[in-house]
């Protein structure tokens, strides 16, 4: 399939560089874009309305990791430099991207961390992108040093640094517990407490899960610059689904209930675990990666329904959604959004949901 079948007209888009809540709204003030694969009909309506679309017995699943920053000074000699970590690799390495003017980056280059003399970062060798494999020693101390000292470093949607570190609950969802994520896994980013007490009040039963979101959400990688979007490749992402979820899961699919995946994350881990396994095998309770990348043509085993973002052109994730709804109907959709105007996009943008 060609990937400029996935373009569509960006001039009325609009893309906020902050959390609603920081915006004088609530997070669930939004706007959301209905997609109803049964009857092919688009309605526009807002994220409040939600819980209308939810029946008794529905199970929701969500993604409980929050993002860190994703920046830290480290020194060579007398030279510091900042490196941005942009998401780990199965085998313990990292991919990051160095910004330094005077520093000679080369394979074997070892920097030790400004804030925490025993964590260094060794380059390995140079990626796409000008990024880099690298490797942090001892990894352990990564995540809470990026915790505690780190600050944020973003190309293509710019985070405030004083309300980033001032109010970052404004930039995780209200369940959020697991810290990891070097982006905002966003669409949990719309629910309320009110509305999930709505939602539960409604018979609806909610499941959690964890992938950390990484190199799959830097734009060189979600965007897919292959001619044929079969050719595209995402980046593994660390995931962990316990017992309890696993069993919430397995009752719901046996008891004929939709299970809702709340973000292109959980769409991932959840079709993650029954890829070439048949289509009603049991979901086990496991930790792992991913680089499942889904595109038109892929067979849905677990998930009934979709919420997510607005996507941009050309990524992974609009082929995720079209993949799940159908290509005409979701670029149709996405026609319309642009037609009326107004819509806001990417991770602090409105959201879609496909049932």
């Amino acid at each position: 399939m060609k990937t400029e079948e996935f373009d569509f007209n960006v001039d009325s888009r609009i893309m906020p560089h902050d959390p609603v809540e920081l915006r004088g709204k609530s997070r669930d003030s939004g706007r959301m874009i209905v997609l109803d694969r049964s009857t092919s009909k688009i309605k526009h309506t807002v994220f409040t309305s939600i819980c209308d679309y939810f029946r008794p017995g529905d199970l929701l699943v969500l993604n409980d990791s929050y993002m860190l920053s994703n920046t830290l000074w480290f020194q060579s000699a007398s030279e510091s430099t900042q490196v941005t970590v942009y998401g780990h690799e199965a085998d313990g390495t990292a991919t990051v991207g160095i910004k330094s003017k005077q520093l000679s980056v080369k394979p074997g280059l070892i920097l030790r961390s400004s804030d925490n003399g025993r964590l260094t970062c060794s380059f390995i060798e140079p990626q796409p992108d000008e990024l880099w494999k690298a490797r942090f020693d001892p990894i352990e101390l990564l995540v809470p040093t990026l915790d505690q000292y780190g600050e944020r470093l973003d190309k293509t949607v710019p985070l405030n640094p004083t309300q980033w570190k001032s109010q970052p609950q404004a930039y995780r969802s209200v369940y959020a517990k697991a810290p990891g994520s070097l982006e905002i896994p966003s669409a949990g980013l719309h629910f309320s407490q009110e509305l999930l007490s709505q939602a539960a009040a409604k018979g609806v039963e909610m499941a959690y899960i964890t992938l950390h979101v990484g190199a799959t959400e830097v734009y060189a990688v979600r965007h897919i610059s292959a001619e044929e979007v079969e050719n595209h490749k995402v980046r593994s992402e660390y995931f962990e689904v316990g017992d309890k979820a696993a069993t919430q899961i397995n009752r719901a699919r046996a008891e004929g209930r939709r299970v809702i995946a709340v973000g292109t994350t959980v769409m991932r881990t959840l079709e993650s675990l029954t890829v070439n396994r048949e289509s009603k095998a049991l979901i086990e309770a496991q930790a792992g990666w991913t680089d499942l990348y889904i595109y038109p043509g892929f067979n849905f085993k677990v998930v009934d329904v979709l919420l997510t973002n607005l996507h941009r052109p050309r990524s992974s994730h609009i082929v995720l959604t079209a993949a799940f709804a159908g290509k005409d109907f979701v670029m149709r959709s996405y026609d319309e959004i642009t037609e009326m105007g107004g819509y806001e996009f990417d991770m602090f943008g409105d959201s879609m949901l496909i049932v």
